[in-house]
Formats: structure tokens, sequence, C-alpha cells
């Protein structure tokens, strides 16, 4: 389908088809948290830096649309966490693909975090919008977390992601599991683009360029790393960076 593939080819970029996808997306699960509390500033310093797509809500990409150029991809995030609410450890829908095709928008994005109440239903949501965006060609990214417990355990990452192959999703968003050779099984198992989440951070982290890299040899078609670099002290650099390791 010709939509399809120009959407993917704007959020898959280069000689290597990959994506610097930057996720602004935190601020209804953490609140306007330092990095997202001036969300105008953000998208302006992650675009200098390189990042080839961003992902956020619809409320957001509405505040900074004037500051996003044509050649940068939009992912909307169709659901979202309500940080102040007991339920808020799964995701709830807040937007559809009718607003997706009014924003333009070159994917829509939805998380399932295994083992959390209320992930069946969220899993369940998923599918039905995978099959309302396939005849209008709209690329659907999802976001397969394993349960807390297993986070970065291979085997679990690879079932999630696994998962959401089967139900149609075009673009897997998981956690890395540490280790190249495993993450190349990964990615085996689950033949689309398979892109990694940042996560928070960590004590004794590989500094990003050096994360990234190791992503690559893994196989990983691309990254969506958020917090380190928002929280990051120089955000746009941050995002430089992962843009060398990743296309350099």
């Amino acid at each position: 389908m010709i939509g399809k593939t120009r959407r993917m080819s704007r959020l898959f970029v280069g000689d290597k088809k990959r994506c610097l996808l930057s996720p602004l997306d935190h601020a209804g699960w953490l609140g306007p948290v330092r990095g997202l509390d001036q969300p105008k500033v953000i998208v302006s310093q992650v675009i200098a830096g390189g990042a080839n797509a961003i992902l956020a809500s619809p409320g957001f990409l509405q505040a900074t649309a004037e500051l996003i150029p044509p050649s940068v991809a939009l992912v909307l995030r169709v659901s979202l966490t309500a940080g102040l609410s007991k339920q808020g450890t799964q995701e709830t829908p807040i937007a559809c693909l009718d607003t997706a095709l009014q924003f333009d928008a070159d994917a829509v994005a939805v998380s399932v975090f295994f083992g959390r109440e209320g992930d069946i239903e969220i899993y369940r949501w998923l599918a039905n919008l995978i099959q309302a965006c396939r005849p209008v060609g709209m690329p659907v990214i999802a976001e397969m977390m394993p349960p807390a417990d297993q986070s970065f355990d291979a085997t679990a990452i690879a079932h999630a992601a696994r998962i959401g192959l089967e139900v149609g999703a075009d673009v897997i968003k998981t956690n890395y599991c540490g280790d190249p050779e495993k993450f190349q099984n990964v990615v085996a198992s689950v033949p689309v683009p398979v892109i990694v989440a940042g996560g928070p951070k960590q004590a004794n982290e590989l500094k990003l360029g050096d994360f990234v890299r190791d992503l690559m040899k893994g196989g990983a078609a691309g990254v969506a790393i958020g917090r380190r670099v928002w929280q990051s002290e120089d955000p746009c650099q941050a995002t430089r960076e992962i843009h060398q390791a990743l296309f350099e």
C-alpha cells in the first residue's frame, strides 16, 4: 500500500533504514517534570539534535506543531497513562485513527504493560486499532513490555514482542536485554522493525553512544530514548550522540 510505504519511509530513514524516535509522551504519567515542563523547548532541542521522528500525545503535538518540520515524522500516542489515577498502571485509549488522520500522522503508538491490571483490555483495544488502521495504511507501533520482574529478560522480551507481531503490529518497541547476541534472537523471531526503549537512567550504564551501538549489533532498527535525553543537562547534545551512533 502506497500510504503505508510512504509513512514507513519517513519513520525509517537513511541507507540502513533506521529510526531515531524521540518519545516526549511521559508527562501524563510523570507530570510536567524537568525536561518536559516546556514542550516547545524540548521539541526544538531534540529536532536540532537529529531526531527524525517525534512520539507525543495529541495535545502535545498540537501545541508544538509549528516547530516540527515536514521532514520529521509524527507518531501519535493514542493511549496514555493517567499518572494521578489509582488505575494508572496501564494505559487508557485517548485518541483514535481519525485523530491520527487529522494530524497527518505517520504512525500511531500503543503500549501494553504485561503483568499489570488491565493488560488484556488494552491488548484487545490494540488489536481492534490495528484492524482499523490496515485499510488506510496507517502503521501501528506496539510497545510490548514484559512483566516488571522480567523487564530485561531476553526470553520474556521475545515473548512480549512476538505477541505484538502476532496481533499485526507494523513496528515493535520493547526493552533491550543487554546482550547483543541474545537480542539478535529476539529480532529474528519478530520479522518487523524492532526499536528499543531507553528506560530510566541506570547506575553504571553504558554511555548513550555505546548503548546505541550495542543495540545495532543486536539488530535493532532504531531507538526511542526519552528520559535519558530530556532528563540530561543538554538534550540536544544527547540526541546528537544517539544520531551519530545510529547513522554515522
